[in-house]
């Protein structure tokens, strides 16, 4: 998309939230910016009565999404809050009502994701969370012995303070600490106070809150905070993988051959250094001499994974990554100088994460743009950000829903010009059969297949949640034995154009219900950190229970489109555009498999299917001597069961052996049960 339902919207709504931290006895009023990759998407106002009630205003915009809450706030001399209560709109335009408060020794809460009691002395933290609830997270957690918090629903919160600046404000300098805050998610998250412990600044190069005077200095900040948080994740990185002295042979083993499209018993595979030596059968394959042998018995060994449709907004991401048997990732819309520093880091193996192959995100300009700098309005604007993205060495181009469709021709025409491959969504006031046959080498998103069909008044608000919500209430009554249908899908087979569906991010959008887990995340929710697992509860579009049946009926035409599609020699590669790294790659999969492809057919979505895409499957993709030995060994057969994918025992790339179970435990998930 990129969505900010995801690590963006949860790197604001808790991320946000959360890092707007700190405390002090004084209480100041304060007026903040919202910035979503460098553009003003929203605000925060904070306010406080003389009795100490604090008040805040909080509100975004994304491309027609995002929350809009009031929230009252009152707490205790330790900072720990005696009432509260949030209302207004969540980022899917749902109902907020939510309200917590202490009575004698009980904490009692109610939310749209759950309701309980807990103690007095820890700190119940808000579900629909903004900035300020997360300043008053701070400044108890500044308060608390040790810096250290047991928060309600679950969870502990610690902080530490971890650098200093001073920067120019409104009034003279002002001296801007960092502090560092653990516990809130996969890895500690930065937030900048003032002298009195009030919010400065939560910054990243995707999502920001910042005090209005202080805009200027956001660069220095990021800077400041990024060098410090690469030094910490660099040194957790040289503690999680191993490098083998010598050759390591997978005795045994069933093997997944991407090339052939099926699963082989008793292969045996040698891999030297970060190449694979041998393949063949385990009864003629030679072990060298003195080489680490893995019992493949019981197990299947599958190319690294891809995931073709991410946004990395984290280091921690690309562990996780990892930890999944993900070894390479497609970018679809990031910060350029983040992402490129990111994947340098990754490249030389500083940082533990994925190969990375890049595409840069084009939108028009407008209230409803997508969350990038690179916007055009004009021909020459066309033309110089193709150029930049070009010369920048991307391959690849992702255009946006809020371009206007009569620069369409001359984005095309210079991204063709200059190399590019083109995809992306379909821009408003077009159709998916316009762009593919104006130059689309692929689309992203499986609700384009759906609107293509749901006429121009749709087709005009596309750019907008609408894109969703039209999928949801018409989907269901689309004919796929239609002629109309069948000449699309017979367009996209004779163009050869690549479909990335993101089924698993379809289905969060369009079944996803309040207080239960995210779809796509329902299989792994119980061993996430339990603020991320609580984060996960809600989603979807759906306000009410008539709404949401109509909703999960065209979510399965959608997937019946899938199998149609599939059948056609329609080529798909498998993406997840979510906000866990790839923790929902597993289940898109299993999606597909559900929708009528097979096991063998569903993996090569995202292992040689996807390297082909990418123009990488001469060294990727497949499990072939000369290759890269980009290796995911499982336990179980993911013939029988694709979840058996999630049984990661041991993870090959570029030479380096990791655990998956240690590289979750770096991030606070726990290990699957086998």
């Amino acid at each position: 998309m990129p969505r900010l339902s995801g690590a963006l919207r949860r790197g604001l709504i808790a991320g946000t939230a959360l890092l707007a931290l700190m405390a002090g006895p004084a209480f100041a009023d304060g007026d903040y910016t919202v910035f979503i990759a460098g553009q003003e998407r929203g605000a925060m106002t904070v306010r406080t009565d003389p009795t100490g009630l604090r008040e805040s205003a909080f509100r975004f915009v994304d491309r027609g999404r995002g929350p809009e809450t009031k929230t009252r706030l009152r707490v205790d001399a330790d900072g720990l809050p005696v009432l509260l209560s949030v209302e207004g709109v969540s980022y899917y335009k749902t109902a907020v009502a939510e309200s917590a408060g202490r009575t004698g020794d009980v904490i009692t809460w109610k939310s749209e994701a759950d309701a309980g009691s807990g103690p007095a002395g820890t700190f119940y933290l808000a579900n629909e969370a903004d900035a300020e609830i997360g300043a008053a997270l701070a400044r108890a957690l500044i308060k608390a012995p040790g810096g250290e918090l047991t928060l309600l629903p679950g969870g502990k919160a610690r902080i530490e303070k971890s650098a200093e600046r001073t920067i120019p404000g409104a009034d003279g300098p002002v001296q801007a600490t960092l502090h560092l805050v653990s516990g809130l998610g996969y890895d500690a998250q930065p937030v900048w106070l003032d002298k009195e412990g009030e919010l400065l600044a939560q910054a990243s190069s995707w999502v920001s809150v910042t005090r209005k005077d202080l805009v200027a200095s956001i660069p220095e900040l990021i800077k400041a905070q990024d060098e410090i948080l690469r030094v910490r994740a660099v040194a957790q990185a040289a503690s999680l993988g191993r490098r083998p002295a010598g050759p390591v042979a997978f005795k045994g083993v069933r093997l997944y051959d991407a090339r052939a499209g099926i699963f082989r018993s008793d292969m045996t595979v040698v891999v030297r250094g970060a190449n694979i030596e041998a393949v063949g059968p385990a009864a003629s394959t030679r072990i060298p001499a003195g080489a680490e042998v893995v019992e493949g018995r019981g197990r299947t060994l599958v190319p690294g994974l891809f995931d073709m449709h991410v946004h990395l907004s984290r280091d921690s991401g690309g562990l996780i990554d990892i930890a999944t048997g993900v070894t390479s990732v497609r970018d679809l819309a990031n910060d350029p100088d983040d992402l490129a520093a990111r994947k340098a880091a990754y490249d030389k193996g500083e940082l533990i994460g994925p190969r990375v192959f890049m595409a840069g995100i084009i939108d028009g300009k407008g209230p409803l743009a997508g969350p990038t700098k690179a916007l055009v309005d004009t021909p020459e604007d066309v033309r110089r950000v193709v150029a930049d993205w070009a010369d920048r060495g991307y391959p690849q181009v992702k255009l946006y829903s809020s371009i206007k469709p009569e620069l369409m021709p001359v984005l095309i025409e210079e991204s063709k010009t200059r190399g590019l491959r083109v995809s992306g969504h379909v821009p408003a006031g077009m159709t998916m059969e316009e762009v593919i046959r104006a130059g689309y080498d692929e689309v992203q998103h499986a609700n384009f297949w759906v609107l293509n069909f749901l006429g121009p008044e749709v087709a005009a608000k596309t750019n907008s949640p609408v894109r969703f919500t039209a999928v949801g209430e018409q989907g269901a009554s689309l004919d796929l034995a239609s002629p109309e249908v069948k000449a699309f899908v017979d367009l996209l087979r004779e163009r050869g154009t690549t479909l990335d569906p993101t089924m698993a991010a379809m289905e969060d959008a369009l079944t996803g219900r309040r207080g239960a887990p995210a779809p796509s995340m329902a299989s792994v929710a119980d061993r996430l950190p339990p603020v991320v697992r609580r984060g996960i509860a809600g989603s979807g579009f759906a306000k009410t229970d008539e709404e949401r049946a109509r909703f999960v009926q065209s979510y399965a035409r959608l997937g019946q489109f899938l199998k149609l599609l599939h059948e056609a020699g329609v080529p798909i590669v498998a993406g997840t555009d979510g906000g866990a790294a790839s923790l929902t790659l597993v289940h898109e999969l299993e999606l597909y498999v559900a929708a009528g492809l097979s096991p063998a057919d569903a993996l090569y979505t995202a292992t040689l299917g996807a390297a082909k895409v990418v123009k990488a499957d001469d060294r990727l993709g497949s499990i072939e001597a000369g290759k890269a030995a980009d290796l995911l060994l499982v336990e179980g057969d993911p013939s029988r069961d694709m979840g058996d994918l999630r049984r990661g025992v041991l993870v090959i790339k570029d030479g380096v052996i990791f655990e998956p179970d240690a590289l979750y435990g770096a991030v606070g998930i726990a290990p699957l049960r086998r």
